[in-house]
């Protein structure tokens, strides 16, 4: 069985390249000191229309526990309140988030703010939500983000600087989980920091293959050109296939890894509700099209199958547990590299003992996720 080994080694000389690329790679820490003064700059001064106008837009389905703060958020922009509106989609909600937005919005109607208005979702779903507040949007960028999210004081200011300051039709940017307690939310932030390295990486490569809309900013014509590429048929994924498309179209795309770029968002704290949100996730990769995302995707799921199938017959017979193990320390090492990258980027910092429990655990998880996968129309994908 030691043929096992290969997609392994494959899968480990991938990340350690992605890797020595992310380490290469400014990651946009001078761009951050020379970006935000330039906008900053740009806003005191009488040049202020040279930013562009930007719209955020946030579809929210059952989040009046969160939206209040992620409002309170947005409010508090360095950004020219002429140049910015928020745009609030209620996506069939059956709580009073429709009402706690309302509230919001007349509680700051004489103050010094954005302006920001509720639309409702004349169908259903996110995806239909974001695109007609977008279609409803006055912006020239859109930034997107999710109603549990919250986002610092120059978040605006930061996507807006890279169209001052050049082209791109698209910007990722990072998504940071909020500090919480228990193993299965430590297990959550290490594979979703492995997720943002990957991402960084990959664009500093000239070719991402990952993004979340909870964190990302486009022109509003190119989301409008590429609209029905987005699998409206499916209720979630429009990042995804818009990154794609774009891609495909030979279009500009940017990762911004500063903090200030980044969104903080609440991570999942029990096993189920990570696996129901990663199996919702993986259930578009069978309409993906793109090469290097297809590649990845392989890639990863070649080498978990593998690991899994030694760690099984490990269980069975101590003869494989060499094999077992060396396929396990193979993989673990790029693994913990981009992990810990990330974490000391964000101010974080990986603990040895949960982490080496994820490594065991984390090749059986995937094959969870990806039989579940296999299932979108169980209604075990509602929520985020």
């Amino acid at each position: 069985m030691w043929w096992l080994i290969i997609p392994v080694i494959i899968y480990s000389s991938g990340l350690m390249v992605l890797w020595f690329i992310l380490v290469r790679s400014s990651d946009g820490v001078s761009r951050e000191d020379e970006g935000l003064t330039q906008v900053n700059e740009t806003a005191d001064s009488p040049e202020a229309a040279a930013l562009p106008k930007v719209s955020v837009i946030v579809a929210a389905r059952n989040e009046e526990r969160h939206i209040t703060n992620l409002l309170g958020s947005l409010v508090k922009q360095d950004y020219p309140d002429d140049l910015l509106e928020i745009i609030i989609i209620n996506d069939n909600s059956t709580d009073r988030t429709p009402i706690a937005v309302s509230e919001f919005i007349r509680s700051h109607n004489d103050m010094h703010c954005p302006p920001m208005k509720l639309i409702y979702n004349p169908l259903s779903g996110k995806k239909s939500a974001v695109r007609y507040g977008i279609e409803k949007a006055s912006g020239e960028i859109i930034l997107t983000t999710d109603a549990d999210c919250t986002v610092g004081p120059g978040w605006v200011g930061r996507h807006a600087s890279w169209y001052v300051n050049g082209s791109p039709d698209l910007v990722l940017a990072p998504v940071v989980q909020r500090p919480d307690v228990g193993f299965w939310y430590s297990f959550g932030v290490y594979e979703f920091s492995a997720l943002q390295a990957i991402t960084g990486a990959t664009a500093a490569a000239g070719h991402p293959v990952m993004c979340n809309a909870a964190n990302m900013s486009f022109r509003r014509a190119v989301y409008l050109q590429h609209a029905d590429k987005l699998h409206p048929e499916l209720a979630s994924g429009d990042d995804m296939f818009l990154l794609h498309a774009v891609i495909h179209d030979g279009g500009t795309i940017m990762h911004d890894g500063s903090s200030t770029a980044a969104v903080e968002t609440a991570g999942a704290v029990t096993a189920a509700a990570l696996l129901r949100q990663r199996a919702r996730w993986a259930s578009k990769a069978g309409r993906y099209r793109d090469l290097a995302t297809l590649i990845l995707a392989a890639a990863t799921a070649a080498c978990n199958a593998a690991v899994t199938a030694a760690a099984v017959a490990a269980c069975v017979s101590v003869d494989y547990l060499p094999l077992a193990g060396v396929m396990y320390g193979i993989k673990a090492v790029p693994d913990c590299l981009m992990i810990a990258g990330e974490m000391k980027k964000r101010g974080g910092r990986m603990k040895a003992l949960t982490f080496i429990a994820s490594v065991i655990i984390y090749p059986f998880y995937f094959m969870v996720v990806a039989i579940m996968s296999l299932f979108p129309g169980s209604g075990r994908f509602r929520g985020r």
